[in-house]
């Protein structure tokens, strides 16, 4: 994802056939074509297995989408998938898996990047994760800490 330059959802939509996020403002995820306007989101949005269903509830539309920072793999289900995630998962699903704490070797991951907008603030990113086993083979911690700030 790091290659292509993956960092949101609809990073994810240019490179995911049949997905589409809804730019006009309410940033409402489609998966081939099936979406609402009104009530709940028929795309069920999962990070690590927790679903982040209610996305009216942030002040800015752009806040409702997880971005990507330390994502081992981001799954794209299409079709309904009410059986597995409930109904709000009519269209489809979208599921962000992190790395996992590994058990038997230590692991380190970093990203940076700065850019800059004629006439107006820099943007900027920058994040560091790291993983070690704590009891080799059976216990294992990873912490992540990131940063971004999108400039106008």
């Amino acid at each position: 994802m790091d290659v292509r330059g993956v960092k949101d959802i609809q990073d994810v939509a240019r490179f995911t056939p049949g997905l589409n996020v809804d730019n006009s403002g309410t940033n409402n995820i489609s998966i081939r074509g099936i979406s609402s306007s009104g009530g709940a989101g028929t795309t069920g949005i999962y990070i690590d297995d927790t679903p982040i269903q209610i996305r009216a509830l942030a002040f800015n539309p752009d806040d409702t989408l997880p971005k990507a920072f330390d994502v081992d793999r981001i799954e794209v289900l299409r079709g309904p998938q009410g059986t597995l995630f409930g109904a709000g998962s009519e269209g489809g699903t979208v599921r962000l898996h992190h790395h996992a704490a590994q058990h038997h070797e230590s692991q380190f991951y970093s990203r940076d990047e700065v850019s800059f907008t004629q006439g107006g603030a820099p943007s900027y990113e920058a994040g560091v994760a790291g993983g070690m086993p704590l009891i080799d083979g059976v216990l294992g911690a990873r912490i992540t800490v990131w940063y971004r700030r999108d400039g106008g």
